[in-house]
């Protein structure tokens, strides 16, 4: 993803940005939210155990054209995408709904929302939207949330025993700011002296947006043994390959083939494709 104004909207490694077809979760409860339709599809869906899945590659396609729309910039078709996939089951998509509905992307900015879709993917094990449900509640989105410090640092502190730095780093900077001895009170002087502010804690970590792993599609291929003979021919150092089987109906199964790595190293990769004129999918972002 890319830009450090824009979401951790991939798949989350364990640092918590996307993995692929490895990191699956189901839905846990949906406490508060006003997402009544989709806890109800989330009912309906069940929380199976994903290996074998016959619905993984449903998920994965809406979440990976979600992703392409994103990179494109149509972040409504982004959206509706991640939605149906989130409805599915994929915390992941759930995460980055609640990205795009706390920054207004494609959708109506909505604090509210963006704390339900968080919490969606929190339950489900999604570390990145633990933190970010932590930093919604410790400083609310007004108009329509107000903060709840307890439950913020309930989850605050779930992201950060999970190990996520950006987590232990605003804990360890609300206790320093709570440990600063406070002034005794005094007596009013005779002679009034200045008073000098103490200074202002540190600011607290931005959200987790920024991405620590990547991918871009390489292209897409009528067997598994195509894929991995192209990979052969395009592989790049500091990147491995993902090969993602997906169900097309009437056009049979196709194999998917993504470069997984660092964003600089994906990045890298597409710069080099364009020249090669080989895949690379989605690469930088433009607006439509």
């Amino acid at each position: 993803m890319v830009s450090s104004s824009e979401e951790n909207i991939t798949r989350l490694g364990e640092a918590d940005t996307v993995t692929g077809s490895t990191m699956r979760s189901c839905f846990g409860k949906a406490a508060g939210s006003r997402l009544a339709v989709a806890v109800l599809a989330l009912a309906l869906a069940g929380c199976a155990d994903t290996k074998g899945d016959p619905m993984q590659t449903v998920r994965d396609s809406l979440f990976y054209d979600g992703l392409a729309a994103f990179h494109e910039g149509y972040y409504k078709e982004a959206s509706i995408r991640w939605e149906r996939a989130a409805h599915f089951g994929d915390g992941e998509a759930a995460r980055n709904l609640g990205h795009l509905y706390r920054q207004g992307l494609g959708v109506d900015q909505d604090a509210a929302i963006a704390v339900a879709w968080y919490q969606i993917a929190a339950d489900a094990g999604v570390v990145s939207a633990q933190y970010n449900l932590g930093m919604l509640y410790m400083s609310g989105g007004a108009p329509n949330l107000a903060p709840n410090p307890s439950v913020g640092m309930y989850w605050l502190n779930k992201a950060a025993a999970a190990g996520l730095p950006p987590a232990k780093a605003e804990l360890e900077r609300l206790a320093a700011a709570a440990s600063e001895p406070k002034p005794e009170p005094v007596a009013t002087p005779v002679v009034a002296m200045p008073v000098v502010a103490a200074p202002d804690p540190a600011p607290a970590p931005a959200f987790v947006d920024t991405p620590e792993t990547a991918r871009a599609q390489v292209g897409s291929y009528r067997s598994r043994k195509d894929a991995e003979a192209d990979w052969k021919r395009v592989r790049k150092p500091g990147l491995e390959p993902e090969i993602i089987e997906v169900n097309m109906g009437e056009r049979g199964r196709w194999y998917r083939l993504l470069a997984v790595g660092t964003p600089d190293a994906v990045e890298a990769y597409c710069d080099y494709a364009a020249k090669q004129k080989v895949g690379c999918w989605p690469g930088r972002s433009r607006q439509p």
